[in-house]
C-alpha cells in the first residue's frame, strides 16, 4: 500500500514536471516573450539615424546588447510596446561585445535566463529586430557549441539579418540561452549567439577593463572628431603599451586612412592580420589595401588564401569578387559575389557591385533589378534608393529616377545626397532654376562633393548659354577640387563659348602637356587657337585631334572651316569627304558655308 502510493507520488511529480517545463509553440513564445526584445536606434550627434538594431531585456529597466553596432552613436533610443524611450550604456565588456543598457521607465519583461548552454539538436527560436522591420520570430535548432578566441558561442540554424544582433535566441521553453551576434557567420544559415552566462559578468568585466574602456573612448571620440593626428599618437602610445593590442592596431589604421596614409595603413592591417591570421576581417582589410595601391596579383592570392581557410566566409568571397572585377575579369567577379550571396543574402556590398558590372555592359536592366532588390533589403537605408535613382538616371529614365527619390525612407528625405540627385534629374528636365535650387540645397547640408554640386550649376546654366554664371560655377567647382581635370576641361568650354577664349587659352594648353591623349583637348586647344585668330596654330591641334578620334564630325567641319580661312582649298575638300562619311547634312551644310562661298565662278 505504502509503495502503491509512493509510486503514484513519483508519478504525480513527474507529471508536474513535464508539464511546468513542456515546449512552447512559435506563437506561444512569441506571444510571452515578443514584448521583452525592443528596437534599438543608434542616433549621431546630428540628430541622424545611424541604424537600427535589437536588445533583449534582462532585468527592470535594463538591456543587453552588442556594443559594436551602437559604438558611434551619440544617442540610443528604444522601442518598445510602451513607448519610445532615451538609453544609455552602463557597463561594457567590449571582448565579447555585450553592453549593458539602462532605459529608464521602460515597463518590458525580462526573459527568465538559464545559463546551460542548449544542446545540439533542440528547438531554439530567435527573436529580433530583423532588417529594422520590427521585433518578429524565426525557428531553428542548435548546430553546436563552437570555441571563439573570446569564448563558447551557440550555432543555431534560425534565420537572421542585419538588425537581428543583439535580440534574444531563446529555448523551446522559454528560457533565454543566448544573445544574437550577427557578425559571427560561416554560411547560410550558420548563425551565433553568445551564450546567456556572460550576461551577469558584463558589470564586473567592465570594472575590470575601466582603464582599457577609458582609452577605447577617448580614442573613439578622436576617430568621430577626425581628429587624426591626434589619434595617430595616441595609437602609437598605446601600441607602446601593448604591441599586440587590436584595438590599438585599428584606430592606428583609421588614422592612417584619414591622413591619406597607404603605407601606414598598409603596415597596420599586417600587424592585424599578424596577430589574428584567422581574422577574416583583417585579412580582407590588408587584400582591400594592396588593391587600392594597385597590387592586384597579391591582393589576389591573399583572396585565395583567405577562401582556402574560411570557403564559408561571404566577405572573403566579396573580397575575391571585387579583386577580379578590378583586374577586368568581370565573368570571375559576378561568380564570386552570387557565392557571396548565397552565404549571405544580405550583403547589401555584393548587390552593388553587381548592379556595377551590369551597368559596364550595358545591361540596365539587370542594374536595375539590384538595386530594386536592396532598396527592399534595406527599406530604412538610404544608399539603395540614390544608387537606384543613379542608374534610372544613367538609362535615361527621368521619371523613374525622380520616383525613386520621392521614395526615399523619411529619415532621409532631406539628405545632401537627395538634393543632389534631385538636382540632377531637375536639370536633365530643362527645369533650370529648380535644378539650381536643388543643387544649392544638396551645399547647404554638406554634400559629400561639393565640387560636383557646382559643376551640376554650371552644365544646367551653360544649356541655357548664361556663360558668365557657368564660368563662376565651375571656377568654383575647380576651386574646391583642383586636381579633377574635367572641371577646368568644362571651364575651357564655357569661357570660349562666353567670348573670353583668351582666358581659355592657357587652361587648356596645360591641359593639352597634361593629357596629350586626350582628344577632347586637342579639339578645344584648336578652337580656341581659331577663335583668337591663330588658324595656323589651329590646324595641328584639330588634326591631332581627329587622328585620336576620327569619329568627331564637328571637329572635321570646324577644320574645314579653318583650311578654307587659311586657302587650303584641297584640304578642305579632303576634310569634307571625311565628314560626308560620318553626317551627311552636316557636310553638306558645311560646304555651302564654307566652301561653296569661295568656289570659282564661271
Amino acid at each position: 500500500m505504502r509503495l502503491q502510493l509512493s509510486l503514484s507520488g513519483i508519478t504525480l511529480a513527474l507529471l508536474c514536471l513535464s508539464t511546468s517545463a513542456q515546449a512552447l509553440a512559435a506563437h506561444e513564445i512569441f506571444a510571452r516573450l515578443g514584448p521583452a526584445v525592443v528596437v534599438l536606434e543608434s542616433i549621431d550627434e546630428q540628430g541622424r539615424a545611424l541604424g537600427s538594431s535589437s536588445a533583449t531585456s534582462i532585468s527592470a529597466e535594463r538591456l543587453v546588447a552588442r556594443c559594436n553596432v551602437i559604438e558611434m552613436a551619440t544617442t540610443l533610443r528604444v522601442s518598445a510596446q510602451s513607448g519610445s524611450l532615451d538609453a544609455r550604456v552602463v557597463a561594457r565588456d567590449r571582448e565579447r561585445n555585450l553592453c549593458l543598457l539602462q532605459a529608464p521607465g521602460l515597463a518590458a519583461p525580462a526573459i527568465p535566463q538559464t545559463n546551460a548552454p542548449p544542446a545540439a539538436g533542440s528547438r531554439v527560436f530567435a527573436l529580433s529586430n530583423a532588417l529594422g522591420l520590427g521585433v518578429g520570430i524565426s525557428e531553428g535548432v542548435v548546430a553546436g557549441i563552437r570555441r571563439f578566441p573570446s569564448g563558447d558561442y551557440i550555432q543555431f540554424s534560425a534565420p537572421i539579418s542585419p538588425g537581428s544582433e543583439g535580440g534574444a535566441l531563446v529555448d523551446e521553453n522559454g528560457r533565454l540561452v543566448g544573445i544574437i551576434d550577427y557578425r559571427r557567420r560561416d554560411g547560410q544559415n550558420v548563425n551565433f549567439a553568445s551564450v546567456a552566462a556572460w550576461i551577469s559578468e558584463i558589470e564586473a568585466r567592465d570594472q575590470v577593463g575601466k582603464q582599457r574602456l577609458q582609452r577605447f573612448d577617448k580614442a573613439m571620440t578622436l576617430f568621430k572628431q577626425q581628429q587624426w593626428p591626434e589619434l595617430e599618437a595616441m595609437a602609437a602610445l598605446w601600441l607602446a603599451e601593448d604591441a599586440a593590442s587590436e584595438d590599438a592596431w585599428r584606430f592606428a589604421i583609421e588614422a592612417a586612412k584619414g591622413r591619406k596614409d597607404a603605407e601606414s595603413e598598409r603596415r597596420g592591417w599586417e600587424a592585424l592580420y599578424r596577430i589574428d591570421p584567422s581574422s577574416t576581417s583583417a585579412g580582407v582589410g590588408l587584400g582591400r589595401r594592396l588593391l587600392s595601391s594597385g597590387n592586384s596579383k597579391d591582393a589576389l592570392d591573399l583572396a585565395r588564401k583567405l577562401l582556402a581557410e574560411h570557403p564559408g566566409d561571404a566577405s572573403c568571397w566579396l573580397f575575391q569578387g571585387q579583386v577580379q572585377q578590378a583586374s577586368g575579369q568581370p565573368k570571375e567577379a559576378e561568380q564570386s559575389y552570387r557565392r557571396a550571396l548565397e552565404i549571405d543574402p544580405w550583403l547589401v556590398e555584393a548587390y552593388g557591385h553587381m548592379a556595377d558590372l551590369a551597368q559596364a555592359r550595358g545591361d540596365a536592366k539587370t542594374a536595375i533589378t539590384a538595386w530594386r532588390r536592396i532598396s527592399g533589403l534595406y527599406p530604412h537605408l538610404l544608399p539603395p534608393f540614390t544608387n537606384l535613382a543613379r542608374v534610372y538616371l544613367a538609362d535615361g529614365q527621368l521619371s523613374q529616377a525622380w520616383a525613386t527619390l520621392a521614395q526615399v525612407p523619411a529619415q532621409h528625405a532631406d539628405d545632401a545626397a537627395v538634393w543632389y540627385l534631385k538636382g540632377v534629374t531637375l536639370s536633365r528636365r530643362g527645369a533650370t532654376e529648380e535644378a539650381i535650387k536643388a543643387y544649392q540645397g544638396s551645399l547647404d547640408r554638406k554634400v559629400a562633393s561639393p565640387d560636383w554640386a557646382w559643376a551640376g550649376i554650371g552644365f544646367a546654366l551653360a544649356a541655357e548659354r548664361r556663360f558668365p554664371e557657368a564660368i563662376a560655377a565651375f571656377r568654383s567647382a575647380e576651386k574646391l577640387a583642383p586636381g579633377v581635370d574635367e572641371w577646368r576641361y568644362q571651364l575651357v568650354v564655357n569661357l570660349k563659348d562666353g567670348g573670353r577664349a583668351s582666358e581659355a587659352l592657357p587652361i587648356i594648353e596645360d591641359l593639352v602637356k597634361k593629357k596629350p591623349d586626350e582628344a577632347k583637348n586637342w579639339r578645344q586647344h584648336g578652337f580656341v587657337l581659331a577663335i583668337v585668330g591663330r588658324s595656323s596654330e589651329a590646324i595641328p591641334s584639330m588634326e591631332k585631334s581627329l587622328q585620336i578620334d576620327p569619329r568627331q564630325a564637328k571637329t572635321w567641319a570646324a577644320l574645314i572651316e579653318t583650311y578654307q580661312q587659311e586657302g587650303r582649298r584641297e584640304d578642305a575638300m579632303g576634310a569634307y569627304r571625311q565628314l560626308r562619311s560620318l553626317d551627311g547634312p552636316l557636310a553638306e551644310s558645311t560646304y555651302r558655308s564654307t566652301i561653296l562661298p569661295f568656289e570659282e565662278r564661271p
